[in-house]
C-alpha cells in the first residue's frame, strides 16, 4: 500500500470557503437567522442542481445525495420532485445500503505472526511457513510515523495543527534517518496506545512507532529477541508477557470459553429453558433445529442486520394477554422451579437523579464518541443497540458493541430482538458474564428502521404487549438484580399513539426500572417536532400509576429535539420529566452536556472544536488500534461524527438563541478559516481534517455518509 509523504495536495480536498458555501441549497422555511455581516452572496444555480453535482469536485466522496437517493430542489428550495423510477423515486430513498469500507493493510509483507510475538516459528524450522520472518522488507515499504500530538496548539489559520520538531536523540541524525528502521520514524509523535496503558500490542506496526522506540549506542547478544531489531529497542514491550490481553481501559470481554460454548450451542440457559418451558409447553428450547441451537436457515427465514432471522413462525405468539402476571411482574406458582425474582425495588438503584443521558446511537454512539461526551459531562451512557440473536450465537462483532470504558460511570446495554426465545437467553448470558459491567439493561422499542421493524422488533413491539410482557417479565428474572429499562416511541401511528397504554404495565407488571420516551411515533420517524405534551400526559399516567400500586418513584426520560440548555430545562419543567434524552444536539454538539450541566449556551471557539475533533482521534486510536488498519477504522469513525457536526452553526453567528434542531442555515462565512472549514458539508473537506492528526489518507480509502450531510433529519437507525 503506498501513502503519501504529506497531508493531501490535491486542490478539490482543501477548504473552500467561497465556493462550497456559495453552492449550498438554501431554504427559506426553517431558515437560521445568521448575522448578516457573515452572509454571503450566493451565486445564481441552475434550478435543477443537487448536491450530487456539487460534490462531484470531492474525489473521496461519491455524492453526499447517493446515501439516500439524490434529489432536486424546485423553485422555492423547499420540496424535491420525485419522477418514478428517477432521482428522488421511493425506490432510491433510505439509507445508502451499499456502503462498504475496505481493510486497509499497511504493507504487502505478511509477517509471521509467532514469530513477530516470540521470536520462534516452528514452521519455519520446517520450511512450510508461508510468512516473512525478516523485518527487512517490511521497513522498505513502512510508510513514515503519523504526526499526533495531543497537547500542541490549535490555530484559527493554516496550518490549524503545528507540528513541532522531531525529537533529538544521543546518535547522529544522518545515522539513524539511513537507517532501515530510522528513516520511517518521527521522534515527536505520541502513540495513544502507550501513553494509556505504558506499551503498545501493535509493537513494530504501530503508526506512531517513534513514540516508543529507543536507539543503542551498542547492542550485544543479550538484546537480540523480538523487541530489537539491529540498534532499536522497542519501549514497554516486557510488559505485553505481564498484561496478557490488550484490554485498552475497557471492561465486557466476553471470555474466550463463553463465546466458544455459545459458538457451539453449548451454552448453559438454565434458567431461559425453564421459563420458556412455563410460557410454551408446546415448543422446544432450541435456537436452531434439533440438536443445533443455531437458526435454521430456510426459504422462510427473513435475513436481518448481523444475520436476525425472522422468528414469527418459531414462537407462534399472540398478541393478547399473558394472563400470568401478578403487579410485579413474578410469574405465579412457579418459585419452586424457578428462582424467586426480584421485585423492582430489590434491584440495583440507578443513579439516574439529575444524570445527563446520552442516547444510544446506531454507528456513530461508539465507545470512543462516548468517551467524548462524558469528558463533556455526560454521566449515563449507552451503548450503541445490539442484535439479541447475535450475541446468543456468539458473534465477536456484536460483542463488541457491549464493551464499557472505565470512565463510563453508569453504562448500560441495549438489546432490540421480537420474541422471548432471543431475549430471554441474552438477558441470562449478559448477568451470568458481564454483570460487574454493566449497570442496567435497556430493551429497545422505539427503533423504526424497515429491517427489525419488520421482523418484530423495535417499535413494532408497541403493537404486541402479549409477546413483549413475555419476554420482558423473563428478562426481569434473568438479570437478577441488574435493572432493566425501556425506550420507547408514542406509537406506530402517527395519530394513534398508545404509549400511555403500555406505561401501566411497564411499571405494574413487567418491572421497568426506567422509561424513556421518544415523543415521536414510528411513522413520523424524525419529521415534525417532538410531541411533549403528550410526554407530559405519559409521566402523569406513570405517577398515578405507581402511586396507586405503592410502587417506588420510576424515573422517566424524554427524548426529541433537545439542542440548548434552555430547551432541556424548559422540555422538563413543562413535563415533569426527570430528565431529557440528548440523541440528535450530541451528534452535532457534543459539548451540549457541558451547556446543560452550567446551565449556559456556549459559543464555542472553532480552536475549542477542533480539540474535541482531536481527543475522538486520540480514543479512537485507543480503541481501534495505531496500526494502520486502526487508523483507517478511526478514520472512518472520525468522518461519520464529522457528517453530524459540521451541522453546528455557532451561536455567536446567531440573531437569537437558542439555535434549533432543524434550521438549516443560509450560505455562511464563519468568524475564522477554521471555522469556515468546520461548516463544510463536503467530505473531502472532513477528510482534510483527519488528516490533521490521522496523517494523509491511505490510498483506496473511501468514505460514503450514512445520510445526505445537509439533510436534518435523515438519523433513521436512531430509535
Amino acid at each position: 500500500m503506498t501513502i503519501s509523504s504529506s497531508m493531501s495536495e490535491d486542490p478539490a480536498l482543501t477548504p473552500r470557503p467561497e465556493t462550497s458555501l456559495n453552492d449550498r441549497p438554501s431554504m427559506s422555511r426553517g431558515e437560521a437567522p445568521i448575522k448578516k455581516e457573515y452572509l454571503i452572496d450566493k451565486v445564481p444555480t441552475v434550478e435543477s442542481t443537487s448536491s450530487h453535482a456539487l460534490n462531484t469536485e470531492a474525489p473521496y466522496s461519491t455524492a453526499d445525495d447517493d446515501a439516500e437517493g439524490s434529489t432536486t430542489i424546485d423553485a422555492r428550495g423547499s420540496k424535491r420532485r420525485k419522477t418514478a423510477g428517477g432521482p428522488g423515486s421511493k425506490k432510491e430513498r433510505g439509507q445508502n445500503k451499499s456502503r462498504h469500507f475496505p481493510i486497509m493493510r499497511d504493507s504487502n509483507v505478511k509477517m509471521c505472526k509467532s514469530w513477530e510475538t516470540t521470536g520462534t516459528c516452528a514452521r519455519e524450522k520446517e520450511g512450510n511457513c508461508r510468512f516473512t520472518h525478516s523485518w527487512k522488507d517490511y521497513f522498505e515499504t513502512k510508510p513514515r510515523d503519523i504526526s499526533f500530538m495531543a497537547s500542541s496548539a490549535l490555530y484559527d489559520e493554516a496550518p490549524f495543527v503545528r507540528p513541532k520538531e522531531d525529537g533529538v536523540i544521543s546518535s547522529g541524525r544522518q545515522e539513524v534517518e539511513e537507517d532501515e528502521v530510522g528513516k520511517s520514524l518521527d521522534f515527536g509523535t505520541e502513540c495513544p496506545v502507550f501513553k494509556d496503558i505504558g506499551w503498545c500490542p501493535f509493537g513494530w506496526r504501530c503508526r506512531f512507532l517513534g513514540a516508543h522506540i529507543k536507539y543503542l549506542d551498542q547492542v550485544d547478544e543479550t538484546t537480540a529477541g523480538p523487541s530489537h531489531i539491529g540498534r532499536w529497542e522497542l519501549l514497554g514491550h516486557d510488559e505485553v508477557g505481564k498484561h496478557g490481553k490488550w484490554s485498552r481501559g475497557e471492561t465486557n470481554w466476553p471470555a474466550y470459553g463463553t463465546v466458544a460454548d455459545l459458538r457451539s450451542s453449548s451454552y448453559p440457559f438454565r434458567f431461559s429453558e425453564k421459563y420458556l418451558h412455563y410460557i410454551e409447553p408446546q415448543k422446544e428450547f432450541r435456537l436452531g433445529p434439533k440438536g443445533d441451537r443455531r437458526p435454521k436457515q430456510d426459504s422462510t427465514s427473513v435475513s436481518g442486520p448481523n444475520g436476525m432471522t425472522d422468528e414469527e413462525a418459531a414462537m407462534n405468539a399472540t398478541n393478547g394477554g399473558s394472563g400470568m402476571t401478578n403487579d410485579h411482574g413474578v410469574v405465579d406458582g412457579q418459585t419452586e422451579s424457578l428462582d424467586v425474582p426480584l421485585r423492582p425495588e430489590e434491584k440495583r438503584k440507578l443513579p439516574f437523579e439529575g444524570g445527563l443521558y446520552l442516547a444510544p446511537l446506531t454507528t456513530v454512539g461508539n465507545l470512543p464518541f462516548r468517551r467524548l461526551c462524558v469528558d463533556y459531562g455526560a454521566t449515563i451512557t449507552l451503548s450503541e443497540m445490539a442484535l439479541a440473536q447475535p450475541l446468543v450465537l456468539g458473534q465477536m462483532d456484536e460483542f463488541a458493541l457491549l464493551r464499557k470504558h472505565q470512565s463510563e460511570k453508569t453504562f448500560g446495554v441495549q438489546i432490540a430482538g421480537g420474541y422471548a426465545n432471543r431475549m430471554v437467553p441474552c438477558a441470562e448470558m449478559l448477568a451470568r458474564e458481564f454483570s460487574d459491567g454493566i449497570d442496567f439493561v435497556d430493551v429497545n422499542l422505539g427503533c423504526p428502521i424497515d429491517l427489525i421493524f419488520n421482523q418484530g422488533a423495535g417499535s413494532a413491539l408497541m403493537d404486541a404487549p402479549g409477546r413483549l410482557g413475555k419476554f420482558l417479565i423473563g428478562m426481569n428474572r434473568a438479570l437478577g438484580d441488574i435493572p432493566l429499562t425501556v425506550k420507547f416511541r408514542t406509537g406506530v401511528a402517527m395519530n394513534k399513539p398508545n404509549a400511555h397504554k403500555l406505561i401501566p404495565r411497564f411499571a405494574k407488571e413487567w418491572g421497568a426500572s426506567a422509561m424513556t420516551l421518544h415523543g415521536r411515533s414510528r411513522q413520523q420517524r424524525y419529521s415534525k417536532l417532538a410531541d411533549w405534551e403528550y410526554i407530559r400526559q405519559c409521566v402523569t399516567t406513570l405517577r398515578e400509576t405507581t402511586d396507586e400500586a405503592g410502587l417506588p418513584r420510576i424515573p422517566m426520560f424524554g427524548n426529541g429535539d433537545c439542542f440548548s440548555a434552555q430547551s432541556y430545562y424548559e422540555e422538563m419543567e413543562k413535563s415533569g420529566v426527570d430528565g431529557v434524552m440528548i440523541a440528535r444536539g450530541a451528534l452535532i454538539k457534543p459539548w451540549i452536556f457541558t451547556e446543560v450541566k452550567e446551565r449556559r449556551e456556549w459559543d464555542i471557539s472553532a480552536t475549542e472544536r477542533l480539540d474535541g475533533i482531536r481527543k475522538f482521534a486520540e480514543y479512537g486510536l485507543s480503541h481501534w488500534g495505531s496500526d494502520t488498519q486502526g487508523v483507517s477504522k478511526t478514520r472512518r469513525f472520525l468522518c461519520e461524527a464529522l457528517s453530524f457536526q459540521h451541522r453546528y452553526i455557532p451561536i455567536g453567528l446567531l440573531e437569537r438563541l437558542p439555535p434549533m434542531l432543524n434550521e438549516r442555515p443560509p450560505a455562511y462565512r464563519g468568524r475564522s478559516e477554521l471555522e469556515t472549514l468546520l461548516s463544510s458539508p463536503f467530505v473531502g473537506d472532513w477528510i482534510k481534517i483527519s488528516e490533521m492528526f490521522l496523517g494523509p489518507v491511505e490510498q483506496g480509502w473511501n468514505f460514503v455518509p450514512k445520510h445526505k450531510s445537509n439533510a436534518y433529519g435523515g438519523e433513521e437507525a436512531q430509535g
